[in-house]
């Protein structure tokens, strides 16, 4: 395996989404010919995952070999229960998101990196693309989320518009405590 072709299934893995060929070749910086070579290595099987290509994107996926256990180990992680980590990091999803993750890490008091994973894994949030910090993510909820609740849209959640006057009530009450105490140790640092 080539330096290029290395390249190629690490970006495909990395992004975990399906990519153009055309933006395979800006973000490589290659021919289509020397992608074309990388591709055709990556196609030819014996490997744990496989390379997907409809002519227009391509995407890594799971080899058909690996079915069997993919299925089996998916089947297991599907059956346990979200827990209380999973139910904190949802209600927080629902009641006050979309949130980046180090904001559900503040409220939960916790590192949701694992349970945000599996809730996503799951269909029950997802990522989308922060418009205020390109390097982050929000987490929002799904429709799948929200159908699995009965309701049809978040504010039809119960008392959902008094969960979230508290929440703001909360953060403000924190915001204005941590900037007296930012005060008052600029003033006894004087």
């Amino acid at each position: 395996m080539n330096e290029l072709t290395q390249q190629l299934e690490a970006l495909l893995f990395a992004l975990g989404r399906p990519v153009s060929r055309t933006e395979l070749q800006k973000l490589l910086d290659v021919s289509p010919e020397e992608l074309g070579g990388a591709i055709e290595y990556l196609t030819s099987g014996g490997r744990g995952v496989v390379l997907v290509d409809d002519g227009k994107m391509l995407e890594l996926r799971t080899a058909p070999a690996a079915a069997a256990l993919i299925e089996r180990i998916c089947k297991e992680e599907y059956a346990r229960d979200i827990g209380r980590a999973g139910l904190e990091a949802l209600a927080a999803v629902l009641y006050r998101g979309p949130l980046t993750r180090a904001e559900i890490d503040f409220i939960r008091g916790v590192n949701s990196s694992q349970t945000l994973r599996t809730l996503a894994m799951r269909g029950l949030v997802r990522k989308v693309p922060n418009p205020k910090d390109e390097r982050s993510f929000l987490y929002e909820p799904t429709t799948e989320l929200l159908a699995q609740l009965g309701v049809s849209h978040r504010s039809l959640l119960p008392e959902f518009n008094e969960v979230r006057d508290k929440l703001s009530k909360l953060e403000e009450a924190y915001r204005m405590t941590a900037q007296a105490d930012a005060k008052e140790s600029e003033l006894t640092q004087e």
